[in-house]
């Protein structure tokens, strides 16, 4: 692999926008203005990022009696993201708590289900580093509070919310797709 200067990112800051499941991938001009469709989840911790993660089975090798080391199987693998959302919204709640719009009353307060259930959106991640930005898109996300809410004297309230990546057919049954900063090296030969 070559060294790439351009292909170096800081997060240097970022915004998380959701939609409607399955909503194509956005054709993004500028961090701040998603197209139709998008909802921006607000403010998150600038001190706890989104943290995306791998969680699953090691590759196994598979052997056969003549040869030690013969396949190596494909592992079963999850990925997700969370996110540490510091607005006590109505549009927090439903995502932290697995609830519906319905969830809100009357007097605006926020009914909060007895049984979760997680929200299904299309999620998409913005990271800026300066004038760069870099979008992470999911099609298929579900959507549910992960950890307690986090409270502090000195500092926001966080409401952890996890979103697993699920597959979608929009992208041959894949997770999501990323940006790339760099395009990839042409094909030797040419």
């Amino acid at each position: 692999m070559a060294l790439v200067d351009d292909a170096a990112f800081v997060a240097a800051g970022g915004y998380i926008y959701i939609a409607d499941p399955d909503k194509p991938k956005p054709v993004l001009t500028d961090p701040l203005k998603p197209p139709a469709g998008w909802e921006s989840i607000g403010h998150t911790s600038r001190d706890d990022l989104p943290e995306f993660s791998r969680d699953g089975d090691d590759a196994e090798v598979k052997g056969s009696w003549q040869s030690a080391k013969l396949r190596q199987m494909s592992p079963v693998v999850t990925y997700s993201v969370t996110l540490q959302s510091i607005q006590a919204s109505a549009e927090t709640y439903q995502l932290y708590f697995g609830a519906g719009p319905g969830a809100v009353q009357a007097d605006k307060s926020f009914r909060i289900p007895a049984t979760p259930v997680p929200q299904v959106k299309s999620l998409l991640v913005v990271l800026v580093d300066g004038a760069r930005f870099l979008p992470l898109w999911h099609p298929r996300v579900s959507l549910m509070g992960s950890d307690a809410v986090s409270l502090a004297v000195d500092d926001f309230v966080k409401f952890p919310i996890k979103g697993t990546f699920l597959s979608s057919s929009l992208i041959d049954g894949a997770v999501g797709e990323w940006a790339v900063l760099a395009p990839p090296a042409p094909p030797s030969g040419t």
